[in-house]
């Protein structure tokens, strides 16, 4: 059969993922892979038609598509993402529908879950049959065991196309564009208390981000800085080059760090406005996300309040939703909303936002971290303790001043009364003792926190 493997990597042959596609064209000698380097080579995509048609012809006669690609923040390179909105832009669907398809992703399995729904959504709104997805570790190919079930992974896929295996959509149309939204005057300013408001967004004239970004920025009585991602005069998406790893110092030479600097740094309240593109926001936004990389695993928005206008159906794209909260809470900083131009009450809820954010940041109020959060910081914190603090310096040293290497096996005492206790829980009578008063055990600490409370003391005084 033919195979057809579409790239996301920027790195293309030199890849890590393209190590993986290496070890399945060895393992299935009788079927043929033909590789579009979709990141290595979008500017040719972009601007050569012979380049696009080549590539369509490919997609067309092939059996089925893999698509292959690293995760790059939660999601596909920006590189990739800008090759599916091609397909979207250029009406190119009709080569991808009814082929089955694949997702084969490498990384550290930080929110690879959200880069698979990504393209499974694609994959579905193309007309695709998506028979399932592999995530692998970057190292997952030197052991043996995984090479068997990469094995059997692919050979599934390939059973799928031989017995034309129904395959039933999983995600659903997205309803067409509303009508422009009607914004109308905004109630009074309110006062920023001195905080820094920046509201970065990709609007195109006359748009609804364009009408919500305009209202926002009224709403607000201080100074507002606003500004076009363009204006960071990006030369092209993150190369996963890794050379920003030793001094979080990116190996492009051009605006984005001086626009970074100037906006996002200092803000205490971040708005991001975005128009959905496919499935997430443009191509743009995400090589920006892409490109805050430079930053390495350092929470880029600490202390920060962190809010979305949204153009586009929201509603209907949870994992949209799901990568826009964990870009806030794993950064540090706090949600303080996500508006929408979905409802006919939008003014009124940009107004409240408005509230709401210089409240919450006056407050210093930063929402308890979730499970993507804590999860998230011990891949990271094990990752780069592990292995990847021989490179990444710059990690290694802010996990270290800041605390962040929190490893239970260093917390001694907690040890010592954890053995204690087990060795104790092996006396029957001990342990039908501990079993009968759990409750009154869990609570008792608790208990005691609240009749201790400073925090509360000083509420009574009030």
């Amino acid at each position: 059969m033919q195979i057809s493997v579409i790239s996301g990597s920027p790195k293309g042959e030199k890849s890590v993922t393209f190590q993986y596609v290496r070890f399945l064209e060895q393992a299935f000698p009788d079927h043929t892979f033909t590789v579009v380097h979709a990141g290595r080579d979008i500017r040719a995509i972009e601007e050569r038609e012979e380049v696009w048609r080549g590539l369509l012809a490919t997609v067309e006669d092939c059996d089925g598509v893999l698509w292959a690609t690293p995760v790059y923040v939660m999601l596909v390179p920006a590189q990739l993402k800008r090759f599916i909105e091609l397909v979207g832009e250029r009406n190119a669907a009709e080569a991808f529908s009814g082929k089955y398809a694949a997702c084969l992703t490498t990384s550290i399995r930080f929110f690879d879950h959200t880069a698979h729904a990504y393209l499974h959504g694609v994959c579905d709104d193309l007309g695709m049959l998506y028979t399932g997805f592999c995530s692998a570790h970057m190292e997952d190919l030197r052991n043996e065991a995984f090479q068997e079930q990469f094995i059997l992974f692919f050979s599934d896929f390939l059973e799928a196309i031989i017995e034309q295996r129904p395959v039933q959509r999983v995600f659903p149309p997205l309803p067409a564009a509303s009508a422009c939204c009607a914004l109308k005057t905004s109630p009074a300013a309110v006062d920023t208390r001195g905080r820094r408001v920046v509201i970065l967004h990709d609007a195109e004239p006359g748009s609804d981000q364009e009408a919500m970004v305009r209202h926002l920025a009224a709403c607000y009585a201080g100074p507002v800085q606003v500004a076009h991602v363009r204006d960071a005069g990006m030369k092209g998406g993150c190369l996963g080059c890794c050379r920003c790893a030793f001094e979080n110092t990116c190996i492009y030479d051009d605006g984005f760090r001086a626009f970074w600097n100037e906006y996002v740094v200092p803000a205490d309240i971040l708005v991001m406005a975005g128009t959905v593109r496919d499935r997430f926001f443009s191509a743009a936004w995400k090589q920006f996300f892409d490109r805050s990389f430079s930053n390495g695993h350092v929470p880029a928005f600490e202390g920060k309040q962190i809010a979305y206008l949204v153009e586009g159906p929201l509603g209907h794209l949870p994992n949209l939703r799901e990568v826009l909260t964990g870009l806030a809470t794993m950064e540090g900083a706090n949600l303080a909303g996500i508006v929408t131009d979905e409802s006919d009450r939008i003014d009124a809820a940009l107004h409240t936002l408005a509230e709401r954010s210089v409240r919450l940041s006056e407050r210093g109020y930063i929402a308890p971290a979730t499970f993507p959060a804590v999860a998230g910081h011990k891949i990271f914190r094990d990752e780069i303790w592990g292995g990847m603090r021989a490179i990444f310096k710059a990690d290694d040293r802010y996990y270290r001043q800041h605390g962040l290497y929190d490893f239970p096996t260093r917390d001694y005492p907690k040890r010592i009364v954890t053995r204690a206790t087990s060795l104790a829980m092996s006396i029957p009578a001990f342990r039908r003792d501990v079993v009968e008063k759990m409750p009154a055990y869990m609570v008792r600490p608790l208990e005691k926190a609240i009749e201790t409370s400073t925090v509360l003391a000083k509420r009574r005084a009030k």
